[in-house]
């Protein structure tokens, strides 16, 4: 009984004294005393978030959320409440919709004159800064003084979408952020990371985004996140894929007529934008700042490739929750005016992205040979400190404000580019591929009857798994690829898909078996790994003697690879299997990838 009331003291004392611990193991926090500090209404107004009226400190529960914003729906007749999705564990995934002309439906507002953005928050729940915000721009939009917002766009806003993630919250939740108070987990109810899920679609959460983006197709798409990593000046980094991309025109508007006025909106009221920040050496930004070409599993970079301008933001996670949320508020009032303001020009770069010729396509990208031009860093002053306890060496972070020269190192240049095919082809058996490529917005045509059809393939000649799952995929991980062109019955339920179609490239992106992305490295087809049937040796002997004094020719390629091959001559196994291979009792279906190009 002792040891068990010593156990439980030992627990309510680190439950009190663990979270302040790990607040006051933070470096320095640099003073902000921004201007967007007078957007936050005073705690006696009826209509205070739950983050006002806590000082900036806390974040509400899914339930407290939502009730807040139906009640709020309820008061306006610009705003309306909606069910989007279920969670792995059962919650609704819920949608707010604003609009002047109370246009709701995805007709309405995917043909409406006005741009639609689309604003997504919590995907990663501990890093909540979005919804919070949301909430504020959405009362003062309803029921304050900025409903001339509605004149500028639409808004569609997710305020939470890893809801059970959301729910899993606690002051344990993110050592190396400050605030709020309690905080959600990353992933989801299954341990999924939903922004690595966008090309797979595995969880509830992405696929419901991807149906929003269906039916309403709108025309900028914000997520926000919380950064991990390195200390510096910047509270609001963000970035969109500015080169290397699928939708260069878009990543034109972008950096025109977009950053500029929101670089400034944030400047005005006392904030420091800067773009995505990873440092190179992983530690400080000495050696420069990585720009990485993200792959479509992430949210900015599958937008980019859907043709449709997209936003990364990613507030600094050593900036208090507070000074976080108002630039997030700050940033998502000037998108919407940006938009707005400038969605002709928007329009006209994703008719010309979307229509680009299509005969070579990038599907992997390397960094340039030398870094791009130098950019003036606001960092945080640092040093290197040898550890007394484990007797490496870490950054300290001293809360100085410098000013250095930076490298941008930038990856996007193509390293690899495939030819396009007229379209491609999937057998009807394939059928959990085949909803992907459905629940992407893909355009198919779907076999009736059974169809002879003449078709190159993509053959697989070695390969290697990764050592453990990713993302809860056995990924096919090194490979060596062979072709053949085969005629073969597809049959009813197989589908077409061509590529000379807006989501062209994404089409390639997900066929194309080098693209990191493709639906055969994420392991879809893995079971094309799998050599059902062999032949006993007492048949081989003989058969392979039958044919070697019956085919010169194969005798005399056998007796090359014996000489230029030391491992095959060396292994019966191999020469068996050789062999094997030139039956006609061989699995022709082995290692072969189920994806037919049509030129």
């Amino acid at each position: 009984m002792k040891l068990n009331q010593s156990l439980l003291l030992v627990i309510f004392y680190l439950s009190f004294t663990l979270p302040n611990f790990a607040q006051d193991s933070m470096p320095p926090i640099l003073h902000w005393d921004g201007k967007s500090k007078e957007l936050l209404v005073d705690k006696s107004n009826k209509w205070a978030t739950p983050f006002e009226l806590s000082d900036g400190l806390e974040s509400p529960t899914y339930t407290e959320t939502m009730a807040w914003l139906e009640k709020l729906s309820a008061e306006s007749a610009y705003l309306s409440m909606m069910n989007a999705g279920i969670s792995e564990q059962g919650r609704i995934i819920h949608l707010l919709i604003a609009s002047l002309d109370q246009d709701f439906s995805p007709s309405e507002l995917s043909t409406s004159k006005k741009p639609l953005i689309l604003i997504q928050a919590g995907i990663h729940a501990g890093e909540i800064d979005g919804k919070d915000a949301g909430m504020m721009l959405l009362r003062d939009i309803a029921l304050g003084d900025k409903k001339e917002l509605l004149t500028k766009a639409n808004i569609l806003f997710i305020p939470i979408l890893n809801v059970d993630g959301h729910e899993r919250r606690s002051e344990f939740g993110r050592v190396n952020q400050r605030g709020p108070k309690e905080m959600g987990w990353r992933t989801n109810a299954v341990n999924l990371n939903l922004n690595r899920d966008f090309t797979k679609l595995e969880s509830a959460g992405i696929k419901t985004i991807a149906k929003i983006i269906i039916a309403y197709d709108p025309d900028l798409y914000i997520d926000v996140h919380v950064t991990d990593g390195a200390d510096y000046q910047y509270d609001i980094t963000y970035g969109y894929v500015a080169s290397g991309g699928y939708s260069p025109e878009i990543s034109k508007w972008l950096s025109t007529a977009f950053q500029p006025e929101v670089d400034q909106a944030l400047k005005d009221m006392g904030h420091i934008p800067g773009p995505l920040l990873f440092a190179a050496n992983g530690n400080d930004f000495s050696a420069g700042n990585i720009a990485f070409s993200f792959s479509p599993r992430f949210s900015h970079t599958y937008g980019d490739i859907r043709h449709m301008a997209s936003i990364l933001i990613e507030n600094h996670s050593l900036k208090p929750f507070k000074q976080r949320v108002l630039g997030t508020y700050v940033f998502l009032e000037q998108a919407i005016k940006s938009l707005g303001n400038h969605f002709e020009a928007l329009q006209a770069a994703v008719k010309a992205d979307s229509n680009q010729p299509k005969k070579d396509i990038p599907v992997k990208f390397k960094f340039r040979d030398t870094p791009a031009d130098s950019m003036q860093f606001l960092g945080v002053a640092s040093s290197i400190v040898k550890s007394e306890i484990t007797g490496a060496e870490y950054v300290k972070w001293e809360g100085k404000p410098i000013t250095q020269s930076v490298p941008s190192i930038l990856m996007d240049v193509p390293e690899l580019s495939v030819a396009v095919p007229q379209a491609y082809w999937i057998p009807a058996e394939w059928t959990a591929v085949i909803s992907k490529v459905q629940q992407h917005g893909i355009k198919f045509d779907t076999l009736t009857e059974a169809q002879e059809i003449s078709l190159d393939l993509s053959t697989v000649t070695s390969y290697s798994m990764g050592n453990q799952p990713y993302e809860g995929m056995m990924r096919v991980q090194k490979f060596e690829l062979g072709s053949e062109r085969r005629t073969q019955t597809m049959n009813p339920g197989s589908i077409r898909i061509p590529t000379d179609q807006a989501l062209g490239e994404l089409v390639v992106i997900l066929m194309e078996p080098e693209s990191v992305d493709s639906f055969f490295q994420w392991g879809y087809f893995n079971t094309i790994f799998t050599q059902t049937e062999y032949m006993e040796t007492y048949i081989m002997e003989p058969l392979i003697a039958k044919m070697l004094a019956e085919d010169s020719d194969l005798k005399a390629r056998f007796e090359s690879k014996k000489t230029n091959d030391a491992n095959f001559a060396k292994s019966p196994r191999a020469i068996y299997q050789w062999f094997y291979a030139q039956t006609p009792y061989y699995d022709q279906n082995w290692k072969v990838i189920p994806v037919g190009r049509e030129w």
